[in-house]
């Protein structure tokens, strides 16, 4: 077994607090929290950051009408245009509809062997599209503390559930019950609207965990994010011959440093899975641990091929940090995770190709750079220890001779899952990016990134070279 080794959430924020709410000492930090949401439109955040001015009544649109579902006494409903949003004219209700699309093309250049190292039956495609992701959601509050929501995922002509949940809001954190990500990791906490490159680093995309049904409780605090969950294990798919297993999840940060462009970042994640386990067959449900190539148009599966057998339980452990000043920022995190297997279920799946030992260790991690050319920032969130909306200074308006903003970045990431439940099917990879942003304006942005990587299966190794790009927009 290898030796162990030590290197170096998107929170799903509140939505809609009202007034008396965040009229506390932490109000600033949940303003901006809920205006990022895009609950809050700059408009009403400027109203509430100055509590000595009446909160600006709801506006009424000529021309436009609006049918409840259910009568409505006393409480005449207003419409306005805000980013698809319906209020309530109390203030106690809002209704908001949002979405992203993904386009995605990508052409590789690719060594002997890759098929071999991918566990393929035939050499991968040059170049390739495909839209990466296309979501629509609604979401809102009712009764100034609940708040909902339910985004669906359109993908590889499937349709699937993202976020679906309810939480209740308090002045300091929420309790949330429903489908949503695990608290684990800054960058897959990151909205992926909203992360450097086109897709998460290898190491964070094989090891996190994805989303799962569970019960969630997470702060809402100005310098720092605690948040632990108790979750299920199969999604909010249905197999009655599967006792799903569960998991408890936890991540703490914290910001000792925050202030506009500049800051300091602290976390760590931790969590613990019981696996699994198929009732029909008698088994240990597989458990899938997979990045790509770095895009998705071609979809080569570098590490995480085969799915590990036998797992009966695993703990997985992060640890993150990241410091900005100005335009440029570093990033980084180390991910590990402990599989422990049934030695008996095993020796039943894989036989004599059955690796000898029942503990196994995958880990990685990466470093990343990045800088703005046209002097904007990233936007870092202590709050939620993660980052969101960028913002230019000008936007993209060739008539007036302004570009929108543009962000260099630079990436290193190395995962190592050579230790596998069947000897020969284990994988390692290690990754090089550099990428160009463009945003054009907040909500339609272009990325270009270019990509190296060395993989390998089996003691044999293979090279590879991507470039890709995507067309981002989000409403």
């Amino acid at each position: 077994m290898k030796t162990n080794r030590f290197r170096a959430a998107s929170l799903a924020l509140a939505v809609g607090l009202t007034l008396p709410l965040v009229a506390t000492a932490d109000a600033p930090d949940l303003i901006d929290t809920l205006l990022e949401k895009g609950i809050l439109t700059q408009e009403e955040a400027d109203t509430l950051r100055q509590p000595s001015r009446p909160a600006a009544p709801a506006v009424q649109r000529s021309g436009m009408k609006y049918e409840p579902t259910e009568p409505v006494k006393d409480d005449e409903p207003a419409v306005a245009v805000r980013r698809f949003t319906v209020d309530s004219a109390d203030g106690q209700h809002r209704f908001r509809v949002r979405g992203r699309v993904q386009f995605d093309a990508e052409r590789g250049s690719f060594d002997d062997d890759i098929a071999f190292v991918a566990r393929q039956s035939h050499e991968p495609p040059a170049y390739g599209s495909v839209i990466r992701r296309a979501r629509l959601g609604v979401l809102g509050y009712m009764y100034s503390n609940w708040e909902w929501q339910m985004e669906v995922d359109f993908r590889d002509e499937e349709v699937g559930f993202a976020n679906a949940y309810v939480a209740y809001l308090m002045p300091t954190g929420r309790l949330a019950v429903g489908h949503f990500k695990e608290p684990y990791s800054m960058e897959s906490n990151t909205s992926s609207r909203r992360i450097t490159f086109m897709e998460r680093s290898a190491s964070v995309d094989a090891l996190r965990p994805d989303r799962e049904m569970g019960v969630m409780y997470e702060t809402l605090r100005p310098n720092w994010f605690g948040a632990i969950g108790l979750f299920g294990g199969q999604g909010v798919s249905i197999d009655r011959t599967v006792e799903e297993g569960y998991a408890l999840s936890g991540r703490l940060s914290i910001a000792p440093w925050a202030d506009g462009g500049n800051f300091l970042h602290f976390g760590g994640s931790a969590s613990h899975r019981q696996n699994a386990f198929n009732k029909e067959t008698d088994a240990w449900v597989p458990v899938r641990l997979r990045t790509r190539e770095g895009a998705r148009a071609i979809d080569l599966r570098l590490v995480g091929r085969d799915d590990i057998e036998a797992v009966e339980d695993f703990n997985r452990f992060g640890l993150e940090a990241a410091w900005g000043i100005g335009s440029f920022s570093l990033q980084a995190e180390y991910n590990r995770v402990d599989l422990n297997l049934d030695e008996t279920a095993k020796l039943i799946a894989h036989g004599t190709d059955a690796n000898p030992s029942n503990a196994l260790t995958l880990d990685g991690f990466y470093v990343q750079a990045s800088h703005f050319l046209t002097g904007e920032h990233r936007n870092y969130r202590p709050s939620s220890g993660d980052f969101g909306r960028v913002t230019p200074q000008r936007n993209f308006d060739p008539a007036n001779g302004t570009w929108g903003a543009f962000e260099v970045a630079a990436r290193y990431s190395t995962i190592d899952s050579e230790e596998h439940s069947r000897v020969g099917r284990g994988q390692k990879m290690d990754h090089y990016t550099l990428g160009l942003n463009w945003y054009m304006n907040p909500d339609l942005i272009v990325k270009l990134n270019l990509m190296q990587f060395d993989a390998e299966r089996d003691g044999t190794d293979t090279t590879g070279r991507v470039i890709a790009a995507r067309l981002q927009y989000e409403f």
